[in-house]
């Protein structure tokens, strides 16, 4: 009986080894809670973030001083999240267009993305891309 005993725990070591490295190996996405603002100290735009991740995903909510409140998401390993602001302009056409700024941000190095359409979603106008650096300041 303790020969069948070692062989069978011979057997089970690799498989319970192999376990351990493969849930070792899934890490938890890195969240974004806190409080953050530009690496120069602006202190006049600052953001709370909150984030979590469940079965369906990760989520969070990213509020400015500035007063705005917008939904993130973890996609592609950075949070990405819009901001339509009330300032726009009236098109060519006639129809009015709201200013959007989209941001993307990662959790790791906090270097983000910002993207803006300079004549926002009116035609003609040109996406631009300017890149920022956070700081958690709480």
């Amino acid at each position: 009986m303790a020969k069948v005993l070692g062989v069978l725990a011979a057997m089970a070591a690799p498989a319970i080894a192999a376990m351990a490295l493969a849930g070792g190996a899934a890490a938890d996405p890195p969240l974004l809670n806190g409080t953050y603002n530009s690496a120069d100290g602006d202190p006049y735009n600052v953001w709370t973030i909150a984030t979590s991740c469940g079965p369906t995903g990760c989520a969070g909510t990213v509020t400015s001083n500035q007063g705005w409140s917008t939904p993130t998401t973890l996609t592609d390993g950075r949070w990405v999240f819009t901001v339509t602001k009330p300032g726009g302009l009236t098109c060519d056409d006639g129809h009015y267009e709201p200013a959007v700024v989209s941001m993307s941000v990662d959790p790791v190095t906090l270097s983000g993305v910002v993207s803006s359409d300079s004549n926002f979603g009116c035609a003609g106008g040109i996406v631009t891309q300017s890149p920022f650096q956070l700081q958690k300041v709480g």
